[in-house]
């Protein structure tokens, strides 16, 4: 079945670095590439250092000290912080406990979105496998998005009560999430408590709607409107219809070949003639080789 297209708009928001992570992530893992594009997208606006105001959370999926300290810890030598993972123990109540001269530099790599999102994946996996033991049937996307945002405990009782008791506050049934995420669970107008149903189906349409968007990037880059300028583009002030010169001045190896100054005189001539053709007017940007007759600051 071939992939949806991707939301032109959305797709060339993404930095390449961050879907590229999301990609390498979503195979590694075996875990569905448009919810951890969803995820990235409702956690943290696919910027890699992203940090809340309000709790501990950081990075592209926003993982609190406590949950990367301990998928660092299962996971971190599969993705090369092996060395990390051998600090951090467990105390008596199975939490994860690290010497505090390595705790900030191991949550620091919450902003490596290779990291993140490769261990995003395997804990969305351990959580459908907790989640869907507690409810007793496969997760939907929304479902798993639940379980990254509250943990597989607070998630499973969210939809146990979005199941059976659709109009309680959510801020009842999960006061410290509530208190950390108060846009979500309460009106913004009113102040009023929003129903587990209501979050849920709010959530549930924007994760599926930024999961359909991009599901075409699961492995491509995404695409340059046609008439937008490639991000590749050369630097600010840099000549742009170069190409046939660019193209023409390295196909020849400078070092190590003797040219009479005559033919490098008449190789300039050429080169810039070429240059106008192509209508830019950057001459002084043109790289040729020094004629021995001519001062190149003065080209």
């Amino acid at each position: 079945m071939t992939a949806a297209p991707a939301n032109p708009a959305l797709a060339h928001t993404i930095d390449p670095t961050i879907l590229h992570s999301i990609q390498r992530a979503s195979q590694a893992t075996a875990t569905d590439f448009g919810l951890l594009m969803a995820q990235a997208s409702q956690e943290s606006g696919f910027r890699a250092n992203a940090k809340s105001a309000t709790s501990s959370a950081a990075g592209l999926y926003q993982f609190i000290d406590s949950t990367w300290l301990d998928m660092v810890r299962r996971f971190g030598a599969k993705y090369g912080a092996g060395h990390y993972a051998q600090q951090i123990g467990q105390d008596n109540n199975g939490k994860a406990v690290v010497d505090p001269a390595l705790r900030k530099k191991i949550l620091d790599l919450r902003q490596d979105p290779t990291l993140s999102a490769a261990l995003a994946g395997e804990y969305t996996k351990l959580n459908q496998a907790e989640v869907e033991r507690a409810l007793g049937h496969k997760l939907q996307r929304a479902d798993l998005y639940m379980a990254h945002f509250l943990g597989a405990s607070g998630a499973s009782a969210f939809l146990k009560a979005v199941e059976t008791k659709g109009n309680v506050a959510a801020a009842d049934l999960l006061p410290d999430a509530a208190s950390a995420n108060k846009g979500l669970f309460f009106d913004a107008q009113t102040g009023q408590a929003r129903t587990v149903a209501d979050i849920y189906h709010s959530l549930a349409s924007k994760i599926e709607k930024v999961a359909s968007d991009l599901a075409g990037l699961a492995t491509t880059g995404p695409q340059t409107p046609p008439d937008a300028p490639s991000k590749a583009a050369s630097p600010a002030g840099a000549p742009t219809n170069t190409g046939a010169v660019s193209s023409f001045a390295h196909a020849l190896d400078w070092s190590g070949t003797k040219i009479s100054g005559a033919i490098l005189d008449l190789l300039n001539i050429v080169a810039l003639a070429a240059l106008k053709l192509t209508g830019s007017e950057r001459e002084a940007d043109i790289s040729l080789p020094p004629s021995p007759s001519r001062d190149r600051r003065s080209i």
